[in-house]
């Protein structure tokens, strides 16, 4: 969403009819030439450049289903792969001629202003922020090629191999282990991408040109028109603090053992975060956990957290001013209020950590933020950044030897569209190697409601499933959300899941009172599966491929039965959509969603 420093290093065109970009391009190559000479960017290259307005360009989550919340332009990617290449090769050389900082900056904003990406402040800000590390990795690797940039920034567009790298997974299979009797429950809470907006404010304007609304600094909303922010939080948008408070003295009215946060506190405005202001927001969050839950919790790093957001820093020798340790160290000290202080080592160098609550359970959480393609320190180096899967497997084969049952939790979910496929390739392998050892994984980042099963290598059978949190956040037009799993005391399988909301408009209506939540569904229950193990959520797909009032039901699953979801419906287009997004743990592999979509069509 907010890749607006992509500017330094390409720019994209919109797909309209009757253009010619071939001769756009031509003009474009020409008017970079000539300002790499002169040192002057020629009139004409501002003039062909505003052909290609990108209003919105890199909003996210812009769709209920199949239908449009935001309106985003189409891009043609051969037009927006070659126009990258050739900024990327400009600005590179702007960068390593000792261009100064200020002048790249306003270059970069300027042009951001230019095609109408995002509103001014947000140009300057979030270029701001980011444009230090750019300048550091062009600046300081003089063999770096610049068109690795195209391909990170432009991942699925501009597909090549230059972030391909594989590591050792060791031979052998998973030994088999008892299933679920169920005799004995322990229930853990699962909270993620609260999005805890400081900022939020009652009353101003709930749609506005900039990505985040309701902030004190903006408008003053509309009540006749609807277009105002409500007490709770508003669709769209992020979270109040009063919801905060209110979601840890509800979730205190249920039973829970541990509970799971994975990730994701900062806000969306992102063009105005400094180190400063995250920490304190990070603080405040971890001291209501602290005072409102008696149980331990059990936390990661979500990609919001660093300033700016998305950037965890590799290279321990960059700048202070460029280093993530400030972040490491800050939830170092946090988290310490319930883990043991042998988990220092790996959460300062990476953020990551392994910790047994109890005999035979173990928890393994994990950074997958680096396997993110906004962390733009890929461009420099992606393989197994930190040595994190490398830690990963010695974990799980110690795991093994001591018939340890293991929760792996990650931010973000290894078959995302915006994640490494290296990355979600190889951690794959390592799913299926320690397959029976791996009892649940628990992902955020995405919002809604959704779970994506894992397969062996031919893809015949499921190995394992991650559990999506939802979300907290209203920001996808779904109302806000927790999850509780209950979880065998003995094999720690997964063997039901609950999932608690409230309706966010019926809430503002009566803000003197407290929201009213409720449960949704027992998902036991409303998808009649005999139990949660893997082969039988792999069961599940194929059974939502042929009655497809599974998935008409998901449809209001996925967003919490908010109004939004409740207004629009879910076409076969999007319902095939949605079985893919269970079905793809690879970014990029599409055998098995193909393989459902193929089976869905002959049930239609």
């Amino acid at each position: 969403m907010y890749k607006i420093l992509l500017l330094v290093l390409g720019l994209v065109v919109t797909v309209t009819n009757g253009k010619n970009y071939t001769k756009y391009l031509q003009v474009v190559e020409k008017g970079f030439q000539e300002y790499q000479k002169t040192g002057s960017r020629p009139h004409y290259l501002n003039d062909v450049l505003r052909q290609f307005r990108l209003t919105n360009l890199f909003r996210e989550n812009a769709y209920i289903g199949d239908t449009p919340i935001i309106e985003v332009p189409q891009v043609q990617d051969d037009a927006l792969c070659s126009l990258c290449s050739l900024a990327a090769d400009f600005f590179a050389f702007q960068i390593r001629s000792g261009t100064p900082r200020d002048q790249l900056k306003n270059e970069v904003t300027e042009l951001c202003e230019l095609f109408d990406i995002e509103p001014g402040r947000v140009c300057e800000g979030v270029v701001d922020l980011n444009i230090d590390a750019f300048i550091y990795m062009f600046a300081n690797d003089p063999d770096l090629n610049p068109d690795v940039a195209c391909h990170l920034l432009l991942y699925s567009q501009c597909p090549s191999d230059s972030f391909e790298w594989s590591i050792d997974v060791p031979d052998g299979e998973s030994p088999s282990r008892p299933k679920p009797t169920e005799e004995s429950l322990v229930k853990v809470l699962h909270v993620t991408d609260i999005h805890l907006d400081t900022l939020y404010r009652e009353g101003k304007v709930a749609t506005c040109s900039e990505p985040l609304c309701c902030q004190e600094d903006q408008e003053d909303g509309d009540e006749s028109t609807g277009n105002i922010c409500g007490y709770w939080a508003t669709y769209g948008n992020d979270i109040s603090e009063h919801l905060v408070d209110d979601f840890i003295r509800f979730a205190n009215t249920l039973d829970f053992d541990y509970v799971y946060f994975t990730g994701d506190i900062i806000s969306h405005r992102v063009w105005s975060t400094t180190e400063e202001n995250n920490a304190k927001v990070i603080t405040t969050l971890m001291n209501k956990f602290k005072n409102g839950f008696k149980v331990p919790v059990y936390s990661i790093l979500g990609n919001h957290e660093p300033s700016p957001l998305n950037l965890y820093v590799f290279d321990n020798t960059t700048s202070d001013n460029l280093s993530t340790q400030w972040l490491l160290d800050l939830v170092d000290r946090e988290w310490s209020a319930w883990l043991p202080a042998s988990t220092s080592d790996t959460i300062a160098r990476g953020g990551f950590y392994t910790v047994s609550p109890r005999d035979g359970f173990r928890i393994i959480v994990l950074n997958a933020n680096v396997a993110y393609i906004d962390c733009w320190w890929l461009i420099k180096s992606s393989k197994d950044p930190y040595g994190q899967l490398d830690w990963l497997i010695s974990v799980l084969e110690q795991a093994e030897r001591y018939n340890e049952s293991v929760h792996i939790l990650a931010h973000i979910p290894s078959g995302f569209s915006k994640t490494l496929t290296s990355w979600g390739r190889e951690y794959n392998k390592i799913v299926n190697r320690f397959a029976n050892t791996i009892k649940g994984q628990f992902n955020g980042h995405i919002h809604v409601d959704q779970f994506q099963v894992h397969y062996n290598s031919d893809e015949t059978k499921a190995t394992n499933v991650a559990w999506n949190g939802a979300s907290l956040v209203t920001s996808d037009f779904g109302n806000p959300s927790f999850k509780i799993y209950s979880v065998d005391s003995t094999t720690f399988d997964v063997v039901d899941i609950d999932q608690w909301t409230f309706n966010l408009t019926e809430a503002n209506l009566n803000k003197d009172e407290s929201p009213n939540w409720y449960k949704i569904y027992s998902f036991k229950e409303a998808y009649d599966v005999p139990s949660l193990q893997p082969e039988d959520i792999g069961d599940l797909l194929v059974k939502m491929a042929k009655n497809h009032t599974y998935l008409s039901n998901y449809h209001l699953h996925r967003y919490k039965n908010s109004d939004s979801a409740v207004a629009t419906e879910c076409d076969n287009k999007c319902q095939k959509k949605y079985l893919c997004r269970f079905a793809t743990y690879i970014n990029g592999d599409t055998t098995k969603c193909n393989e459902l979509k193929k089976l869905y069509d002959k049930n239609a």
